[in-house]
């Protein structure tokens, strides 16, 4: 085929040279051809010059156009998926998960969602495949889920995945050429499950690249190291806490840092705070001397002049100062005094500083991870009011960081905590902390808790003669509850259902309620057939 073109190329040549020079000052001689095309071309010997011309300009470009091949391009040949993989999950279990993807209760999804994940990777089961394109779509808003999602796609969803740009976070990437070439989002994937796994491996990936990173990847790459934090990582947290170029680098470096009791940070900031803490005895108090500057010191440790984190607490910007050094001071600072958590919480509430305690040591106990400093912190925060029955919060202890203290105990001591809670005052279960606690838990509640629950319930009930326009946060809130109530439980939130008027709108709300355990307990029911 390549001679055949060149020479129509060198026949068009030809003619087009005669047709610049016209046939009056040359006659036009037809040129030689080959194959077909020259028998073509022999019939215009007859014709006059410039008819002839014409004629073959015609023949020979027509022939080009028939002759012309099109361009083609190599694919790459796409690898097919390892026949091998997971087993899928019961039909039944499947049509729970397309119910859930479908949005029958959309808002709902990340707990629902995130509890059929779950399951399905404690029985080491797949999505089937037919569901595998929107669960990944859904993994693209639900980040928080990704882990979970790309447990259970099996090998035919990891090779789908790759087949698709914005399913890439699902890729499995597993090694220093992956860290390489990977996006952003596959290397953090990376980094989390290496830390989740081998924590040295992942920061000796990070730290061959470190200098390369744009800040913002440095921030978030760091952000991995809260998981399997060690003393081993010291010596890095300590190069990435001088960077120059982000002050979220540093903050964050700083953070981690005050996170190891032992690291040479907490150690110079408990040096540095000791001057400022006077204790005594008799009576037993606490009391303290703001410092008079921030000094360089201080800074080069991670305190900031005024953290935007503190800004609703209205301290003086000297007892900011002092709050974050507390907040980086191992809580075993507090023990050369022979006294317990608990009884330094409740010096503190006599102190005219309790706010500057309360939250410094809220932070310490939630970057150290010190559950029993957690737990005396939320008992110390709860006051009860002259004036009521009910208890409220402490005014040292915001809401929003008993909040995270209770999200960081254990499910057993959530649950111990919820019950002395709940039976501290009347009508407990209508205020908006109670509610948001009980919606945060952790884990499904014990059977103790969920009597005292539905008992608070049924008596607000029963007390209340108009159920129309009172408690409207519990009312709805209400079917949160249904992701912690276990399912056996279900003929009592039926018989509560009973005790409500039809017309009332607390109806919808433990309608709403049921509906979600109905479908709880068939999603569980499904994990269950699989197993047998």
């Amino acid at each position: 085929m390549a001679s055949a073109t060149d020479s129509t190329d060198s026949l068009w040549q030809a003619i087009g040279s005669a047709a610049l020079l016209g046939t009056g000052r040359q006659s036009f001689q037809i040129p030689n051809a080959s194959g077909n095309l020259v028998q073509c071309l022999s019939q215009l010997s007859d014709r006059p010059p410039e008819v002839a011309l014409l004629c073959a300009a015609g023949m020979v470009a027509l022939h080009q156009r028939v002759g012309w091949l099109p361009v083609t391009q190599a694919i790459a040949e796409v690898e097919s998926c390892a026949s091998t993989d997971l087993p899928r999950c019961s039909p039944h279990a499947a049509r729970c998960l397309q119910r859930i993807l479908e949005g029958q209760f959309p808002q709902q999804l990340p707990q629902l969602l995130g509890e059929w994940l779950t399951k399905a990777q404690i029985n080491g089961l797949r999505v089937p495949e037919m569901l595998l394109p929107a669960l990944m779509d859904k993994g693209r808003s639900q980040r928080v889920l990704r882990p979970a999602i790309s447990a259970v796609l099996g090998q035919r969803g990891q090779w789908l995945a790759a087949q698709n740009p914005d399913w890439s976070y699902a890729i499995a990437l597993v090694g220093e050429a992956d860290w390489e070439t990977g996006t952003p989002e596959a290397r953090l994937a990376l980094l989390q499950n290496l830390r989740a796994n081998h924590p040295a491996h992942a920061r000796d990936l990070l730290q061959a690249t470190w200098s390369q990173e744009a800040a913002g990847d440095r921030t978030q790459f760091l952000e991995t190291f809260r998981v399997g934090l060690s003393l081993a990582d010291e010596p890095f947290l300590e190069v990435a806490l001088g960077d120059r170029r982000s002050k979220e680098v540093r903050r964050v470096a700083a953070d981690l840092l005050a996170s190891l009791p032992d690291s040479r940070l907490s150690q110079e900031m408990a040096n540095l705070l000791q001057p400022y803490i006077f204790f005594s005895p008799s009576p037993a108090s606490i009391n303290v001397q703001l410092p008079d500057a921030l000094t360089p010191e201080l800074m080069q440790l991670g305190i900031e002049a005024k953290p935007s984190r503190l800004s609703s607490l209205k301290l003086g910007e000297k007892a900011g100062w002092l709050l974050q050094m507390i907040a980086a001071t191992p809580l075993s600072f507090w023990n050369r005094w022979g006294m317990t958590a608990e009884e330094l919480v409740a010096l503190a509430q006599q102190s005219e500083w309790q706010t500057v305690f309360f939250q410094g040591w809220a932070i310490a106990a939630q970057r150290q991870g010190d559950r029993p400093w957690m737990i005396a912190l939320l008992h110390g925060g709860i006051v009860t009011a002259q004036s009521e029955q009910n208890p409220v919060l402490n005014h040292a202890l915001e809401q929003s960081q008993a909040a995270t203290l209770f999200r960081l105990l254990s499910p057993d001591q959530q649950n111990a905590f919820l019950l002395s809670w709940m039976r501290s005052g009347i009508d407990v279960i209508t205020q908006s902390f109670t509610i948001s606690l009980l919606s945060q838990s952790s884990d499904q509640w014990s059977v103790e808790l969920t009597q005292t629950v539905l008992t608070s319930l049924e008596r607000y009930f029963a007390n209340t003669s108009d159920l129309r326009s009172i408690a409207w946060e519990l009312r709805t809130n209400l079917h949160q509850f249904a992701h912690f109530i276990p399912v056996q439980f279900l003929p009592d939130v039926m018989q509560l259902q009973n005790q409500i008027p039809a017309n009332s709108p607390w109806h919808h709300s433990v309608e709403a309620l049921l509906s979600l355990m109905q479908f709880r307990r068939e999603m569980i029911r499904a994990f269950e057939r699989n197993e047998k």
